[in-house]
């Protein structure tokens, strides 16, 4: 029998992008399959939207905005209760090809230690260009953060990704997690907030014993969401900094700690630094802000965006310093 399988989607002031997902997800050919949408605190009236528009839909309304971590954790945990054997956990902007559940569960079940497998993705605007085909773990320049690649972001599609592969990481937008999976390592962690939970995910998933896999007969495509504000978000630079260290501290044995605290400490000075040299202040400013955060362990929602002001003014005078415009 085919396994059950609970497709958990998030919204926040998702609007027109969730309902055209939930059309989507509607002509899959794949029947054992439920849909969980988690409304995060939306203000937009999409949450009634759906309920109006789909009610074949489970809706779970959250009182709070909870971040992409704890809001997916909610539908994982209700899909869970009840009963699913495998999780789809499905960005709220993407469509959906008919058989990408299908070929799936069926790359799922060929492939006894897989834990987690993620489809191909495109760009909704490029329709045969790359947004993700894989993911790769690497280090950074100092050899003691972890970075991930997005395999084949930006290639069109000429069959160069058409093989069922092993890879590090699968990324968020689009996780397909079997169940023992769940039951066994838990949830995403939630102090990520956003960025970097599925790469922390991933390897959780290695060390148990299973393995991520890129599974290319599965196909969907990409609106690729501006919601943290664009290339340049303070929000996205202050995330990401900050998670970074949190990623690469779970996965750091203790006594290694202080010579990744200090690799941290230059990497993220190199983060600010380069987005002030493009003058980029307020995404530099986030970063730094990341980092403080980092460094005093406070993770979950975004505290605040710029840092305290003695650090903001150490900072500048030491890039000042470093780019020859100051004493």
């Amino acid at each position: 029998m085919d396994p059950f399988i609970c497709i958990v989607i998030l919204n926040w002031n998702g609007g027109e992008d969730t309902l055209a997902c939930l059309e989507s997800l509607r002509f899959l050919d794949y029947p054992r399959r439920r849909v969980i949408v988690v409304d995060n605190a939306s203000t937009d009236g999409s949450a009634d939207a759906v309920a109006e528009g789909f009610p074949e839909v489970e809706l779970i309304r959250n009182p709070v905005n909870l971040g992409f971590d704890e809001g997916n954790n909610v539908g994982m945990r209700a899909a869970l209760r009840g009963g699913a054997d495998a999780v789809m956990l499905l960005n709220n902007d993407t469509v959906v090809h008919p058989e990408m559940l299908r070929r799936l569960a069926d790359a799922a079940a060929s492939l006894p230690r897989a834990g987690v497998l993620g489809p191909k993705i495109y760009y909704f605007e490029q329709p045969d260009v790359f947004w993700w085909a894989g993911c790769r773990a690497t280090y950074s320049t100092t050899g003691w953060l972890f970075n991930y690649t997005q395999e084949g972001k930006g290639q069109k599609d000429r069959g160069q990704f058409d093989e069922i592969r092993r890879i590090d990481a699968v990324v968020g937008c689009a996780m397909y997690i079997k169940g023992e999976v769940l039951r066994t390592i838990g949830l995403l962690d939630s102090r990520f907030f956003i960025y970097h939970e599925e790469y922390d995910f991933c390897r959780r998933v290695q060390k148990a014993g299973w393995y991520n896999y890129f599974v290319p007969g599965a196909r969907l495509w990409h609106k690729v969401s501006m919601s943290m504000g664009g290339q340049y978000s303070p929000s996205l630079y202050f995330l990401w900094t900050r998670n970074w260290l949190l990623l690469s501290r779970k996965h750091t044995p203790r006594r290694h700690w202080p010579f990744l605290y200090w690799a941290y400490l230059r990497e993220s000075l190199w983060v600010y630094e380069g987005l002030l040299a493009k003058g980029r202040t307020e995404a530099a400013a986030a970063a730094l802000a990341g980092a403080y955060d980092a460094f005093r362990n406070r993770f979950g929602p975004i505290s605040r965006l710029h840092p305290p002001a003695w650090l903001n003014m150490l900072a500048g005078w030491g890039a000042r310093r470093r780019s020859g415009r100051g004493g």
